[in-house]
């Protein structure tokens, strides 16, 4: 169990951070952007992406992404990909923003330009929940139902496995999937965009990275020091004590302590 100590300052800091002002110093800021379902979705899997490193640095990549979409395509990343203005990146060997190379944006793009276009979804979701469909007819009745959010993580990796940075199965923590789907999901139309109802938000997976990690640990939250899914999953629980119906909340509180607590 969590003291009650611990449980009120997760509950303070989750108001003191999940607002507005958060925005603006977060790649999240960038679908924010935009009002169209297709152009959040979009900006939010490139976004999402990229977020990894020193997040001065990728803020700034981030920008000069988007002002490329912005510049070619009336501020619509959507437009973007339909008229493949990544087309540019083809082959292109150079270095996009650390172990990234443009022509890894590339093919990030034209898998994107084949859920769109090639195969008329009208969604990234939409496609998600049409091999949903495909999956659950395909487990037998007697199986155990998987866990909603890692289902839906599997399929984007089998969607996008062509896709450098990608993780390639869900042993890993797969931190900025779990992040992305946060943006998407969560509702409260604060910080998050809360436009996909393929989950609801006590469905979601904590987002794992090292500071999330190391917060979890000093707050005894896990004794696992293996940033991985059962590390991940094991925390989530934990903060489910706190935010029973919206435990990716506590991202907000464990950012928090680690601000006020250095």
């Amino acid at each position: 169990m969590i003291s009650r100590s611990i449980i009120a300052d997760l509950e303070n800091y989750a108001k003191t951070y999940n607002t507005k002002d958060f925005i603006e110093s977060d790649p999240i800021r960038f679908p924010h952007q935009y009002s169209s379902k297709q152009d959040i979705e979009i900006s939010s899997f490139i976004s999402s992406w990229l977020a990894y490193g020193n997040r001065k640095a990728i803020l700034q990549t981030l920008n000069l992404i988007h002002q490329d979409i912005n510049l070619n395509f009336s501020n619509s990343p959507f437009e973007y990909i339909k008229q493949r203005g990544f087309e540019k990146y083809k082959n292109n060997n150079q270095s996009l923003y650390r172990f990234y190379k443009h022509n890894d944006f590339y093919n990030l793009c034209n898998t994107l330009h084949k859920i769109y276009i090639i195969e008329n979804n009208n969604s990234l979701e939409d496609k998600i929940g049409k091999e949903l469909q495909l999956r659950d007819k395909s487990i037998k009745q007697d199986s155990k139902n998987p866990n909603p959010c890692l289902n839906v993580i599997e399929i984007i990796i089998d969607i996008f496995k062509d896709v450098e940075g990608i993780p390639i199965n869900t042993k890993s923590a797969c931190k900025r999937l779990c992040m992305m789907l946060r943006w998407l999901v969560r509702n409260d139309n604060i910080v998050d965009l809360g436009i996909w109802t393929i989950l609801q938000p006590q469905d979601l997976i904590i987002p794992l990275d090292t500071h999330v990690h190391k917060q979890a640990l000093l707050l005894n939250l896990t004794k696992s020091k293996q940033a991985n899914m059962q590390t991940a999953l094991e925390i989530t629980a934990k903060l489910k004590e706190v935010f029973p119906e919206d435990p990716t909340l506590s991202d907000f509180s464990l950012f928090g302590f680690g601000v006020n607590n250095k």
